[in-house]
């Protein structure tokens, strides 16, 4: 029997809307059609992303970053205000969210963890759904797998951050742009008024997730967009900025905070390559699938809808980082690898086109089998190592559970501590509990009431006065301090000059040191 036009096979070899009407009245066929077109098919990467996120979540200690999460999430609101006049105001619709989350379910490794390893399953979904948008139900199975298996999926799901939220709230707004410009659609308005609160919790979640919009308007130039969508986009870009534009004039104040920002390089660049890639045994793999998906997703003709996937796909994962890398180069440094997740989704996309245009190109079953086996080995087996590495307890600059589980075992009530810095109380904010035990002696006013992170010390003169009445003392330090630092050097000196004091026990660990003082001679 000689195949109608409506039988001809999709460009990632699934079956177009009539096949799959013929499909369904074949029995399990149709129960496949139906999965394919169902929520169901969303749902599988989603829930491979949650199991894959949540092994070894609670293993890497929690560090620097994730204690500012703690520290501000369990403020009060009003109490968070007063930090975001002056710090981490890029930060605050996510420590806002978080707040609820931490009085439910507190500040432990997993339950701190857990909204970034559901907003990564959410961003899976959503890469599943709009790739079977663009090109069809392989290319959304796929797609969402390979996002789902990713390195940077798991390592930025296993980080108390905002950053797997952003990955997420990018894709729902990639999502609403397509419907609202695919050719042919009824009504384009509700999807656009959709688009612009999206985008305006993409910025509120952090600042840098609005060159997004630049990746859209170049998707737009793509797709040679009529004047009325022009209009809509711009209208809907304008109802987000409106309140984004003056929270990044008061964010450009907060400056400071990033002055640590390398300067942009070749080597950056290549890092940037590696970090989105997952490895560096991944770059050829990932950027050869990924261009091959390009290529097949370059026409409207492969799209069920009209939409090609390399015009929404390429801007999205390119733009946001050229751009961030070209500011920092005519300005004050502003790339951070981290600062990207949210374009890794577009990755995604691409690899899924690529994979399914490999398995369109195989006519049988069994060459089908040996591409995916030959994929897995390429894609899946070099991320093993890069997958086991961020899993582990050095994974993070700073293993403050270390610290914490020696004073757990060591301290004894009306212990008193130390820090060298303000940076090592905000460190110790990671386990609250465990630090809550000692007696800060060298804390003059507590971060709550400074409306900032690190509190306000006591000058080195006044600590030894404060130790007279304590028999034992906890010293620790940060591996950003320099020890030649005169207020440092002088708050050690301090200590020792309110003993005598014998070392009891000095633990070393990723990103400090602590040591337990005793005094002799009471």
């Amino acid at each position: 029997m000689t195949a109608t036009p409506h039988d001809v096979p999709e460009a990632d070899g699934s079956l177009t809307a009539p096949a799959r009407a013929r499909a369904r009245a074949a029995g399990p066929g149709g129960r496949a059609a139906r999965f394919a077109r169902g929520p169901l098919l969303p749902l599988l990467p989603a829930a491979l992303t949650l199991a894959v996120s949540l092994i070894g979540i609670r293993r890497p200690s929690l560090w620097l970053d994730e204690a500012a999460t703690i520290s501000m999430a369990s403020r009060s609101y009003g109490d968070m205000a007063a930090v975001f006049d002056h710090l981490d105001l890029v930060h605050a619709l996510y420590y806002m969210i978080m707040r609820p989350w931490v009085l439910a379910f507190g500040t432990g490794e997993l339950a701190l963890r857990l909204p970034s390893a559901l907003a990564a399953a959410a961003a899976a979904a959503g890469v599943a759904v709009l790739a079977r948008r663009l090109h069809g139900t392989s290319a959304a199975l796929l797609g969402g797998l390979a996002f789902a298996v990713a390195v940077q999926t798991s390592r930025w799901a296993q980080e108390a951050r905002s950053y797997a939220m952003v990955a997420a709230v990018a894709v729902l707004a990639t999502y609403l742009l397509v419907r609202g410009v695919e050719p042919g659609a009824r009504r384009r308005w509700p999807w656009f008024a959709g688009y612009a609160p999206a985008v305006m919790a993409l910025g509120f979640l952090h600042l840098h997730g609005v060159l997004l919009l630049a990746a859209h308007g170049a998707t737009l130039l793509a797709l040679r967009a009529a004047p009325g969508l022009w209009a809509r986009w711009l209208a809907a870009t304008a109802v987000a900025a409106a309140p984004l534009v003056p929270f990044a004039l008061a964010a450009r104040h907060q400056t400071r905070q990033v002055e640590w920002l390398p300067e942009p390089s070749w080597d950056v660049v290549w890092t940037q390559v590696q970090f989105v890639c997952g490895s560096r045994p991944l770059v050829v793999p990932v950027l050869a699938v990924a261009a091959v998906g390009a290529v097949a997703g370059l026409r409207a003709r492969t799209s069920p809808r009209g939409v090609p996937l390399t015009a929404v796909a390429v801007p999205w994962l390119v733009l946001p980082t050229v751009l961030l890398l070209v500011v920092s180069m005519v300005g004050d440094p502003m790339f951070y690898y981290r600062y990207t997740v949210y374009t890794l989704p577009a990755l995604g996309l691409l690899a899924g086109a690529g994979l399914a245009r490999l398995l369109a190109a195989a006519p049988r079953r069994a060459d089908r089998a040996a591409v995916l086996a030959v994929a897995a080995a390429a894609l899946v087996g070099p991320s093993m190592q890069a997958h086991d590495m961020i899993r582990r307890e050095e994974s993070r600059p700073e293993n403050m559970r270390k610290a914490a589980e020696a004073v757990a075992a060591e301290a004894r009530p009306g212990d008193a501590v130390v820090y060298l810095a303000g940076v090592v109380r905000w460190n110790a904010a990671a386990y609250p509990d465990v630090f809550g035990r000692l007696d800060d002696v060298g804390m003059r006013v507590d971060p709550v009431s400074a409306a900032n992170l690190k509190g306000r010390d006591v000058r080195p003169r006044d600590l030894g006065p404060k130790l007279a009445k304590y028999d034992r003392v906890w010293v620790m330090n940060h591996r950003s301090l320099d020890p030649h630092v005169p207020i440092v050097d002088a708050r050690e000196q301090a200590v020792q000059a309110a003993g005598p004091w014998r070392p009891v026990r000095t633990w070393t660990f990723r990103g400090g040191w602590l040591v337990l003082f005793e005094r002799t001679g009471r």
